[in-house]
């Protein structure tokens, strides 16, 4: 009795190790473990700029923080992802890590896109309207409810099914990973957890990233229009001498004047005051210029406001990149058996991001340059209209 158990029990192990994939499963770990290192140090490196500089506390810099924490505590679940991919006997811990590992991976990655729906709406506010209307949308108060948005909904959207008994978490077969279970006890398909994931965590979320992006491009697009219209009619009044505009106002005066009848006003005669006023506004529009620092100043703000949303940008491409080569991967069941292929892409976002910002961003690629070289102090570019959120 005790041979035969021995046998089946090293027969059973022996069944368990899959050879042709255990390489490929290294392989991949080896990739995981590269993005969860890369990853964890640069989104810390970017948490530690905002908190070390105060001049990059503003309000879109909270969300960027909270992201860049998103993604780290997305690395730290990395190294269990590669402890389930390479065991050939199954999930070796207990069952509830690996449901809080699915929770908080689920959570994270989920939060991740929120956030980026949420920095798209800020530059959204920020450029296309008033500073007052700004600074009301994204009061102190009215940051904490986003904030909080961004994590409640990812939260929600895993938990509420769990805890109901509609979904189920635990280590998966086929992946070799922490995940939802895509069969209930009795073997039948349950697919409640990839819709909600699908609508919530991913279709819907980006559709707001994408509209908010396309109304910034709309905005630029019509405000860079109409300046190029006004340098071109600027150069045309200013190649006319200033005397022409004044006689042109004078004579328009005396015609005006000569064709009222005593006692009536300019508005008695249709188009009278209008031709006045735009005569003596043409008259004076020469001698009328916007001070040189002051415009020097608003135009740099623009541009600086200008790259801050374009660098966000390149953040929501970067995830696309990722999340399109993962979605592929999932329907079209790519890569080689019982390897997560999709992980590959899918948590290189997290390292991604700490790229973009140091290498994109004007704000945190000086502030990263100032703390490689160990200056913690000295001046820094603030974003327009937005200000430290000490207050």
């Amino acid at each position: 009795m005790n041979v035969a158990t021995t046998v089946s029990v090293n027969n059973s192990a022996n069944e368990s190790v899959d050879p042709e994939n255990i390489i490929p499963r290294i392989a991949l770990s080896g990739w995981l473990g590269i993005v969860g290192v890369v990853g964890f140090f640069g989104n810390l490196l970017i948490v530690s700029v905002v908190v070390i500089y105060p001049k990059l506390r503003t309000i879109t810099n909270v969300y960027v923080t909270s992201l860049a924490m998103a993604d780290m505590m997305t690395c730290l679940t990395i190294p269990f992802t590669i402890v389930g991919v390479v065991s050939t006997t199954g999930w070796p811990l207990s069952d509830a890590a690996c449901v809080l590992v699915a929770v908080v991976s689920f959570v994270c990655t989920g939060s991740s896109v929120w956030h980026l729906a949420i920095i798209g709406f800020n530059r959204m506010v920020l450029i296309t309207m008033t500073s007052s209307r700004y600074r009301k949308i994204f009061s102190k108060s009215h940051v904490l409810i986003f904030l909080l948005v961004t994590w409640f909904i990812p939260l929600s959207v895993i938990l509420v099914p769990y805890l109901g008994g509609f979904t189920r978490l635990g280590y998966s077969d086929g992946p070799h990973t922490c995940s939802d279970i895509e069969e209930n006890e009795d073997g039948s398909e349950n697919l409640i957890h990839t819709y909600l994931q699908a609508t919530f965590l991913t279709c819907f979320p980006l559709a707001l990233v994408l509209f908010f992006y396309f109304h910034i491009f709309i905005f630029i697009r019509k405000h860079e229009r109409n300046k190029n219209t006004w340098k071109t009619n600027s150069l045309t009044r200013e190649s006319v001498p200033p005397s022409f505009w004044q006689k042109l106002a004078a004579d328009t005066a005396g015609t005006s004047q000569s064709m009222t009848p005593i006692g009536s006003n300019d508005a008695a005669v249709p188009g009278a005051s209008s031709v006045k006023e735009t005569a003596q506004t043409l008259s004076t529009s020469g001698n009328n210029k916007v001070h040189p620092t002051a415009a020097t100043k608003n135009n740099s703000r623009n541009s600086l406001e200008y790259k801050i949303t374009k660098n966000a940008f390149y953040v929501v491409l970067g995830f696309l990149l990722c999340v399109i080569p993962y979605g592929i991967c999932i329907l079209g069941g790519y890569g080689p058996g019982g390897t997560p292929l999709a992980l590959a892409f899918l948590l290189f976002n997290s390292c991604l991001n700490p790229l973009i910002y140091g290498t994109k961003h004007p704000q945190f690629r000086s502030s990263l340059g100032k703390l490689c070289r160990g200056r913690f102090t000295g001046p820094l570019f603030t974003s327009h209209a937005v200000g430290p959120v000490d207050h």
